[in-house]
């Protein structure tokens, strides 16, 4: 989920980002965050709400297997340097999200019905280590940040091989996981996450980095204009028409849609930029920036606007329910900026630089 730019060492030029990503990353973080401002008071859950949010997640997995494997460059990597640089990039934000609301739990644990903070759950959260007793992550959307570490993890063990290879072998296992995941009864809770078809998005991230990174946008752009925007519009068409049947399982074919339809958003992202047809809107560009921080840190002024408002109105008024889901709204993005500001932002620049001519974090 990190921001891609490519600059050229020592020699002053600014640095320019993909601004598809960019875009792309805060449009995801918006689909999070109103997924979850609308849903918030609702007594049942709202599938097309639920989807939204989860595709907006699986475009940010998709993004991040793009950027790893952009970033890394052609040949091996140096494993410490890429943990150390991924580590500043989103463990200290987490972390303070996480410490965050396990204090709030332990304060005011009548607005946390579901989150019980444990010293071995809280743990298990810092250390991205999956459990259902004690719960962990603590942090609601920190189950995804567990499959991010693990691709960091993966990818850099690969260190030794080129990236083509290390893409193929990447590829191979995790279709090996995901196969294990659909066909071997009784998984622990750990084993049966990382052998979860969300492993998928890293999957297609990683082959449209190769695509990239050997030119075939700049060659074939002109030609896949039209497939990139009819793509997507006919798959996100087959997502929402497909029943999920709830939200705790989710049938391979359905989350290889999902994927599909993430990896063809991110496609027509790139492809578009590629025709040299992308406009520099500075607000979304803004938003992709703090993406991260809105990401981890929206449910809790999202969950106090809401607290407020219950208190105060009859929030199942329409009109009411609109005006309190749009100041959530307002207040998750203001809390996101400040967060980023304040704590992601610092740590970035106070963080590793790279000292090579490729992209950079």
């Amino acid at each position: 989920m990190a921001q891609i730019a490519r600059s050229l060492a020592h020699s002053g030029t600014p640095r320019t980002q993909l601004l598809s990503i960019q875009y792309l990353r805060g449009l995801a973080a918006l689909s999070v965050l109103v997924t979850h401002a609308l849903q918030w008071p609702l007594a049942d859950m709202n599938m097309v709400l639920l989807k939204t949010g989860r595709l907006g997640v699986e475009v940010f997995f998709v993004i991040s297997g793009f950027i790893i494997t952009t970033i890394a460059g052609d040949g091996r990597i140096n494993p410490k340097q890429f943990l150390v640089r991924r580590a500043f990039r989103i463990v200290p934000a987490y972390w303070a999200a996480t410490f965050l609301i396990t204090i709030l739990a332990v304060v005011i644990p009548t607005q946390f019905r579901t989150t019980i903070p444990t010293i071995e759950g809280l743990i298990k959260s810092l250390l991205f280590i999956p459990s259902l007793e004690p719960k962990a992550p603590l942090l609601l959307l920190g189950w995804s940040l567990n499959f991010e570490v693990f691709f960091y993890v993966l990818f850099a063990s690969l260190f030794f091989l080129r990236s083509e290879a290390r893409t193929l072998v990447l590829l191979g296992i995790f279709t090996l996981l995901v196969g294990i995941g659909q066909l071997v009864p009784g998984l622990s809770h750990v084993e049966a996450v990382y052998t979860s078809p969300s492993l998928i998005g890293f999957s297609l991230g990683t082959i449209l980095a190769q695509a990239y990174r050997h030119g075939l946008f700049t060659r074939f752009c002109a030609r896949l204009r039209w497939a990139t925007i009819v793509a997507p519009g006919v798959l996100l068409i087959a997502f929402y028409a497909v029943d999920w049947n709830g939200a705790e399982e989710i049938a391979l074919w359905k989350h290889v849609l999902m994927s599909s339809t993430a990896l063809s958003i991110v496609l027509f992202g790139l492809n578009h930029e590629a025709t040299g047809e992308m406009t520099h809107v500075k607000a979304l560009k803004y938003i992709g920036d703090i993406s991260y921080s809105v990401y981890l840190f929206h449910l809790f002024s999202v969950g106090a606007i809401w607290a407020i408002s219950k208190r105060l109105f009859d929030v199942y008024q329409p009109l009411v329910y609109l005006s309190c889901a749009t100041l959530a709204i307002l207040a998750g993005l203001a809390t996101g900026l400040v967060c980023y500001q304040f704590i992601e932002k610092p740590f970035l620049a106070g963080g590793p630089k790279r000292s090579r001519a490729v992209p950079a974090t």
